[in-house]
C-alpha cells in the first residue's frame, strides 16, 4: 500500500491534476442499435453510436471532446466537425483525463489531457475538440484495429497484429525499451519475448501495457511494484516480458485481457478467470487481499458457481466481468458501491450486480469499469452505470454515487402498439418518461422481418408501408435526442388482416427436467386450427386448442437435448399458414462410466468418449496420460484418446474426463493400463 501511495503522489506531483487515477475499459462490442460502443474513464464514461460520440462527467481537460472544459451529468456529443467531419467512428477508449477513438479507415483520433503527449498528435497540450493521432511515422500506412487509452498514455494495434503507443513513459510502459516520453507513436520493441508475435488484443491500465497473441499468450511491460506483469517479480520493464505460465495458467489459452490500476486480469476458453498484482482490496477475487506476482484463479465457488465468463474489465482496485447469460459480478473496492450489489462493503469474491432495479430482465452484452464506476450496455443498446457520480461519471442528470445500477442517457419509447392495414402497420407509442437532460429530435420504428421503417421527427405515430400481408412483425420504436439515442422499446406484435398467421414467437428455450408450457398463437377469422408435423422431444406434448391456439409443454426427459424444429400449420378457410418453430432444450452435461484402457506398448489405442448435454459440452482431461497418446476435444460433445503409448510409458494413469457447458459440469476419472 506504500508503494501506491508513493507511486500516487509521484503522478499527481508531476501533472498537478488530482482527477487522473484509474484504468482502461476493455473493447465494447457491436450493437444493431442503441450504443454500439460504451467505455468508462476515470470520471467520464464514452459511447458510439450510429458512427458518432457521445460523453459524460468530467470535462477538465476537455476529455468530452465538446470543445468547451464544463462537466455534464448528462450525454453530450463529441465534436463532429474538424478532423471527425465525415468519420464514422467504430471503437472509443477513455482513459484518465483523454479519450481516443478509431474510424472505420483505422485512423485514431484523441482529445483532452495531453501533458505528456498521450493525445499522439506531436504535442503536449490539452484538446478540447478531437485531433488526430499522427500517420506520418511508424503509423505509415498502417491500419488501426484496436485503441486503448491509460491514465496518462495510449495503445494501439494494427491489421498486421503489431503494437504501438505514445505518451507518458516514466515506467516503461511504452514499451519501446525506453522512459522516455513521446508525443507521437512509437513500435513497441519485438526483439524480445514479442519476437515472431501476432497480437490480437491489447489494454493500459494505471502504468502498464499487456496484451495478447493469437496463441492466447500474455505479455506486459511498465510499472511492476505490486506484480502486475505476472511475470513473477516485482521489477519494472520497458519492454514486454511474458506472463508466468507454469501455475494457474499451465496449460490454458487466454482469449481476454485488462489491465487495471495495480492488477491485471484475464479470461481463458473455458471462460474462467485469473488475475494478479495488487489485492488490498480483494481485486483478485481469489478470497485473500495478498498480492500475487503471478496470476491466481478467481473464485468459483460463490456467485460465480457454474458461469461462463465471457467479458472482464479491472477497475481502480476493484474488477467486474460478465457471464454467457449477460449477468455481471464484480469483486474488490467497493467504497462508491461500484461493484453494484446495493451495498459499499469491499468483496474478495465475486458478487452478482443487483438486477432488481433498472437490469430487471435486461440482458448485458458489455461490461467497462475504471477509477470508482462501472458501466454495461443491454441487448436494446441501452447503457447503465454505477458507483461514483461526483463529476456526473453515471449520466443520470446528476451527481449522487449509486450502488446500484441506474440509466444513463435517455429511456425507450414506452406503450408502443401497431395496427394492421393492407400490406402496412400504423404505429403508436408514447414518448421517453425520462430524456436525461435532452430533447427529442425524432422517432424511428422499425419492423422486423424485413427492417422496414417509418421515421418522424417528433410526432409518436407513424405508418410503416412495404409490408407483406399474411406476415407477422414484431415492431420496435427507438427515440433520437440531443443526448444520444436511446435503446429500442419493448416490442409490439402485429399480424396483417385478412390472412391466416402467427403472431406467437417462432421459438423458445427450456432445460431438461424443468416442467414448461408454451401457447402457440395465431390470427385469422374464424380463429384457424392449428396442426403440428415433426417430432417434439420426449416428454414434450403438443395440445390443438380453440380459438387459435395451442399448447406446446411437458417435461423434457431421456435422451432430450439440443434443437427440435417442428412445423405448424393453421388454416381456416380463409388460408393457410406455416411456421417452423424450433424447440431448443438445454441440458447440463452427464458424462458415462469410462471403462478401463488396456493396451501394450506400441499398440494403436483410439478411445471415443462422448457427454450427453447441450449447448455440446467442452470436453477437458487431467491427469497424465503416457507419452504417445493424446486427448483432443472434438468440439461437438465427443473427445478421443488416440495414439500409441510409447517405449517407457508402462504403468497405471489415473485420467479424469471433465464435461462442462452453460449449465454445469460433469466428471469421469478412469484407469488407463499399459504393458509391454
Amino acid at each position: 500500500m506504500l508503494r501506491r501511495g508513493i507511486a500516487r503522489s509521484l503522478l499527481i506531483s508531476l501533472t498537478a491534476w488530482l482527477g487522473l487515477l484509474g484504468v482502461v475499459p476493455q473493447v465494447a462490442l457491436a450493437q444493431s442499435y442503441g450504443v454500439a460502443s460504451i467505455s468508462a474513464g476515470d470520471a467520464h464514461t464514452c459511447v458510439i453510436e450510429s458512427g458518432k460520440a457521445y460523453c459524460w462527467g468530467n470535462n477538465a481537460s476537455g476529455q468530452l471532446g465538446t470543445g468547451s472544459t464544463t462537466n455534464s451529468s448528462v450525454p453530450v456529443a463529441v465534436d463532429a466537425g474538424g478532423v471527425l467531419a465525415g468519420k464514422a467512428l467504430t471503437q472509443i477508449s477513455a482513459g484518465g483525463g483523454h479519450t481516443c477513438a478509431l474510424d472505420s479507415t483505422g485512423a485514431a483520433y484523441c482529445w483532452g489531457y495531453g501533458l505528456y503527449g498521450q493525445l499522439g498528435d506531436g504535442h503536449t497540450i490539452d484538446s478540447s475538440v478531437p485531433v488526430q493521432v499522427d500517420m506520418s511515422g511508424v503509423l505509415a500506412g498502417k491500419t488501426l484495429t484496436e485503441i486503448s487509452a491509460g491514465e496518462l498514455n495510449t495503445c494501439a494495434l494494427d491489421s498486421a497484429g503489431a503494437a504501438y503507443c505514445w505518451g507518458w513513459n516514466a515506467w516503461g510502459g511504452l514499451g519501446d525499451g525506453t522512459t522516455d516520453n513521446s508525443v507521437v507513436p512509437v513500435a513497441v520493441d519485438t526483439s524480445g519475448a514479442l519476437a515472431d508475435r501476432t497480437l490480437t488484443q491489447i489494454t493500459v491500465g494505471f502504468s502498464v501495457t499487456c496484451v495478447l497473441d493469437s496463441t492466447g499468450a500474455a505479455y506486459c511491460w511498465g510499472n511492476n511494484p505490486n506484480g502486475q506483469l505476472g511475470d513473477g517479480s516485482t521489477t519494472n520493464s520497458a519492454v514486454p516480458v511474458a506472463v508466468d505460465t507454469s501455475g494457474a495458467l499451465a496449460g490454458k489459452t487466454l482469449t481476454q485481457i485488462t489491465a487495471g490500476d495495480d492488477q491485471t486480469c484475464a479470461l481463458n476458453t473455458a471462460g474462467a478467470a485469473f488475475c494478479w498484482g495488487y489485492n488490498g482490496y480483494g481485486q483478485l477475487g481469489d478470497g485473500s487481499t495478498t498480492d500475487s506476482a503471478v496470476p491466481v484463479a478467481v473464485s468459483i465457488s460463490g456467485a460465480l458457481a457454474g458461469k461462463t465468463l465471457t467479458q472482464i474489465s479491472a477497475g481502480w482496485e476493484f474488477t467486474c466481468a460478465r457471464d454467457s447469460t449477460g449477468t455481471a459480478y464484480c469483486w474488490g473496492h467497493n467504497g462508491y458501491g461500484q461493484l453494484g450489489d446495493g451495498s459499499t462493503a469491499d468483496s474478495a469474491v465475486p458478487v452478482a450486480v443487483d438486477t432488481s432495479g433498472a437490469l430487471a430482465g435486461k440482458t448485458l452484452t458489455q461490461i467497462s469499469t475504471y477509477a470508482d464506476h462501472t458501466c454495461a450496455v443491454d441487448t436494446a443498446g441501452a447503457a447503465y452505470c454505477w458507483g461514483d457520480n461526483l463529476a456526473g461519471d453515471l449520466g443520470d442528470d446528476g451527481t449522487a454515487p449509486s450502488d446500484v445500477p441506474v440509466l444513463a442517457g435517455p429511456q425507450a419509447p414506452s406503450g408502443v402498439s401497431a395496427a394492421p392495414g393492407d400490406a402496412m402497420a400504423t404505429v403508436s407509442w408514447i414518448a421517453p418518461a425520462n430524456l436525461d437532460g435532452g430533447t427529442v429530435t425524432g422517432y424511428t420504428a422499425t419492423a422486423s422481418p424485413g427492417g422496414e421503417t417509418c421515421i418522424t421527427t417528433g410526432a409518436t405515430t407513424c405508418t410503416i408501408t412495404g409490408l407483406a400481408n399474411g406476415t407477422s412483425y414484431t415492431i420496435t420504436v427507438v427515440a433520437h435526442t440531443t443526448v444520444g439515442d436511446s435503446g429500442a422499446s419493448a416490442p409490439a406484435s402485429v399480424a396483417l388482416r385478412g390472412e391466416v398467421a402467427f403472431t406467437s414467437a417462432p421459438s423458445d428455450t427450456v432445460t431438461f427436467g424443468t416442467a414448461f408450457s408454451f401457447t402457440v398463437i395465431t390470427s385469422g377469422s374464424p380463429p384457424p386450427r392449428i396442426a403440428k408435423a415433426g417430432q417434439l422431444p420426449p416428454g414434450v406434448t403438443f395440445t390443438p386448442h380453440t380459438g387459435g391456439t395451442a399448447i406446446i409443454s411437458g417435461t423434457p426427459r431421456g435422451d432430450a437435448a439440443g434443437l427440435y424444429t417442428v412445423t405448424l400449420t393453421a388454416k381456416n378457410r380463409s388460408g393457410t399458414a406455416t411456421q417452423a418453430f424450433t424447440l431448443t432444450v438445454n441440458r447440463a452435461p452427464a458424462l458415462k462410466n469410462i471403462r478401463t484402457i488396456r493396451t501394450k506398448v506400441g499398440a494403436t489405442v483410439k478411445r471415443l468418449i462422448t457427454a450427453k448435454g447441450y449447448p455440446a459440452p467442452a470436453l477437458t482431461e487431467s491427469g497424465s496420460l503416457p507419452n504417445g497418446l493424446a486427448f483432443t476435444d472434438n468440439g461437438n460433445g465427443t473427445a478421443a484418446i488416440i495414439g500409441t503409448p510409447a517405449t517407457a510409458s508402462t504403468g497405471r494413469y489415473i485420467i479424469t474426463v471433465i464435461a462442462a457447458n452453460s449449465l454445469g459440469t460433469a466428471s469421469r476419472t478412469f484407469i488407463l493400463k499399459v504393458r509391454r
